[in-house]
């Protein structure tokens, strides 16, 4: 009689190995959901921390080279990413009033991705070489998926930063409100 009963039961049945791949199916569904939503929030944090990074070295320089307006740069303010790449290399005032940028050898730009600008040192600031203030060997664009640049605000009187990643390509730029 036992042999009989171990001779009907060899395996699953359909029935069974269908339940048993719906609930598996349930289960990934549900851990790649989490996953999606602990990877988004990751790279959320890592665009604050990298606003902050940009914020403190627009500060530094601000505040080394008494350069408040940020004229030396010779900002470009539609690009934001140009004063980024600017304050990642070392950056040289001369006593003339000439300017020059100096790239790290491990730097992710070359120099045709810097922009002329207008630069010009004025008798406030203070010559000499500074820098760099970002680390150029890293990427700094915003990571989040619906990001698509920075919008950077300096108020020179103040000397109040702001970075944010932005949503509209329309609202990426740098603003200097001298006022």
């Amino acid at each position: 009689m036992m042999k009989k009963l171990l001779k009907q039961n060899k395996g699953f049945s359909l029935v069974e190995l269908l339940v048993a791949i719906l609930i598996m199916a349930v289960i990934a569904a549900t851990a790649i959901m989490l996953f999606g939503g602990v990877l988004n929030s990751s790279k959320t944090r890592a665009d604050a921390e990298t606003a902050e990074n940009i914020k403190r070295a627009i500060l530094t320089y601000m505040n080394l080279t008494n350069d408040t307006d940020l004229s030396c740069l010779g900002v470009d303010e539609n690009n934001p990413d140009d004063l980024i790449r600017k304050l990642s290399c070392i950056i040289k005032i001369e006593e003339s009033g000439e300017i020059s940028f100096a790239i790290p050898s491990n730097a992710v730009f070359k120099e045709e991705d810097l922009s002329a600008g207008d630069k010009k040192a004025d008798g406030t600031d203070i010559p000499g070489e500074y820098g760099p203030f970002l680390d150029g060997s890293k990427d700094m664009k915003p990571q989040a998926p619906d990001k698509v640049g920075w919008k950077i605000n300096v108020d020179v009187k103040t000397q109040v930063v702001t970075v944010e990643a932005v949503k509209e390509e329309e609202k990426v730029g740098v603003t200097i409100n001298t006022d």
